[in-house]
């Protein structure tokens, strides 16, 4: 931990733009979205294949955009891109609140997913793994903390809440509060900051690539190789088969015989595995590189899927959301650094919009892809075990792309 409060002193505004567009992502991500799926279900009568295909299909969307927004980071200064992205989520926390029919709610729903899961975390993780070299792993855990701590604190919060106040009164203070918080922070935290601001020189990024020693990478070159086509299922396998388990967790929990209050729980244990397990995977991916460590931290995973597809006792959505915690923990700063340790830094705006528009792709079919298969099959575990057996053969393709094309 000395290593963290260093690293914390000598750069606490670089580390907090990161950390609160993390912790501010969760106004977009499924944990959080689905808190209201009840009500706009119910207000429009839909089914689980209905509101899954809705969700997915503004997913989707939100993920086509992101390879033309998501490149600006390399060529804009950062402070106003975090600006625009906290007046976006500002403008659809408003959108949510005061909808009146289907249309307005797709849009705002479309917002969420773009400005909150997709553009939030793409500045945050582009910034902390550029912006350090040494401690990259120290400084991308710091950052990704804002993640746990929305899901522990602020959406079990905001669920309880909502046994007191309407859904449209909690989206209007949700986007009260990051009109002051987010929105001025967004600027100061970067204001007089010189690694914010952009565009810089040719001849300083020429200078800094030749010292790395490191061929920069563009983003049609990352996609003529081979190898990232190895490595992407391992990527995609936790966003993809967490946000169908967490979009579904109240049929899946009728399914298996858990309560609604039991499968819930489960995810203040996931956000507890996943804050400490980011503290400890970031020295060892400074120590060890994340190309060393990238093929194994799904086994928890790969646990936790296996684990609730075969047994039904009331424990097992605690302990096995323990498990998919440790991955998503262990994973955020191993897939941030994994990309500028492989591809440079020069072209790392673009590189991980791409990627974070198939992840998110990937997230758009989950819903309704496990929306279909529950309606079909009537029962879980298969579905569970599928996931199970997915994430090994994901494991395995990574080994074998970089002992193959590793650099």
């Amino acid at each position: 931990m000395k290593g963290y409060w260093q690293l914390l002193k000598t750069h606490p505004r670089t580390l907090g733009f990161g950390l609160i567009f993390c912790f501010f992502s969760g106004y977009g991500q499924t944990h959080f979205i689905s808190l209201f799926n009840p009500f706009f279900k119910e207000i429009y009568q839909l089914s689980n294949t209905d509101y899954g295909l809705i969700y997915s299909l503004v997913t989707l969307a939100s993920g086509i955009i992101l390879p033309w927004v998501g490149p600006l980071i390399d060529k804009k200064d950062a402070r106003w891109f975090g600006v625009a992205i906290a007046m976006g989520l500002i403008l659809c926390e408003v959108l949510l609140a005061s909808f009146q029919n289907l249309v307005i709610l797709c849009l705002a729903l479309f917002g969420l997913r773009l400005f909150g899961q997709g553009l939030s975390s793409h500045i945050a993780a582009t910034t902390m793994a550029r912006y350090f070299e040494e401690q990259r792993g120290k400084a991308l855990s710091l950052a990704f903390s804002g993640f746990p701590i929305y899901e522990g604190l602020i959406t079990p919060l905001c669920a309880y809440i909502l046994g007191f106040i309407s859904w449209q009164s909690l989206s209007w203070s949700l986007a009260l509060i990051a009109a002051f918080t987010l929105l001025p922070l967004s600027y100061w935290l970067t204001k007089n900051i010189p690694e914010f601001n952009f565009p810089r020189r040719e001849e300083e990024i020429e200078t800094q690539s030749q010292d790395r020693g490191r061929r920069q990478w563009t983003r049609k070159q990352v996609y003529s190789h081979p190898l990232i086509y190895l490595l992407l299922i391992q990527f995609l396998m936790p966003p993809f088969s967490l946000t169908g388990l967490l979009f579904h967790q109240a049929a899946i929990g009728e399914f298996k015989g858990w309560s609604l209050s039991i499968i819930a729980s489960g995810l203040s244990f996931f956000a507890l595995g996943r804050f400490f397990t980011a503290f400890l995977a970031g020295p060892l991916v400074d120590r060890y590189t994340a190309r060393r460590l990238y093929p194994y931290y799904q086994i928890p995973l790969t646990i936790g899927f296996l684990g609730m597809s075969l047994l039904s006792y009331s424990w097992i959505p605690a302990l096995c959301f323990i498990g998919f915690g440790i991955t998503v923990g262990s994973g955020a700063p191993i897939k941030s650094a994994i990309w500028p340790e492989l591809y440079g830094t020069r072209h790392l705006g673009a590189i991980k919009s791409s990627f974070a528009t198939i992840m998110v792709m990937s997230t758009a079919a989950s819903p309704f892809l496990f929306g279909w298969i529950l309606d079909q099959q009537q029962q879980a575990e298969s579905l569970l075990l599928a996931m199970a057996i997915l994430s090994l053969v994901a494991a395995a393709l990574s080994i074998l792309g970089l002992k193959r094309y590793g650099f």
